[in-house]
């Protein structure tokens, strides 16, 4: 198989070592901050920064559920961030149905 070439954005790694602590966290809120502060340099540059940006603000405006902050870092880590439509319908999910933003 051939491994896709592709460059990543820079922040995915640092996120996905970020989400891999809300899981682990008792307390999701110091890793999801976490998650919020390195993506603040990404939104302008990065695709799709400025979504997991709104799903991890949304996720911290009431008292954090770990169970919820878990299961959504758990589903962004399956995500093959090569394929745009999945990604897309992954930020799709979260943001208007989880979260309840209104579609533009």
């Amino acid at each position: 198989m051939v491994k896709d070439q592709r460059r990543e954005p820079a922040y995915l790694d640092e996120m996905r070592e970020l989400m891999r602590q809300v899981i682990a966290a008792d307390d999701p809120s110091v890793p999801a901050a976490a998650i919020l502060a390195a993506l603040h340099d990404h939104l302008e540059t990065e695709d799709f920064a400025t979504s997991l940006y709104l799903v991890w603000g949304c996720l911290g405006e009431s008292e954090w559920e770990p169970d919820r902050a878990a299961d959504a870092a758990r589903e962004w880590l399956a995500l093959d961030h090569h394929d745009r439509d999945a990604v897309r319908r992954h930020y799709d999910h979260w943001l208007y149905q989880v979260c309840g933003y209104q579609r533009p």
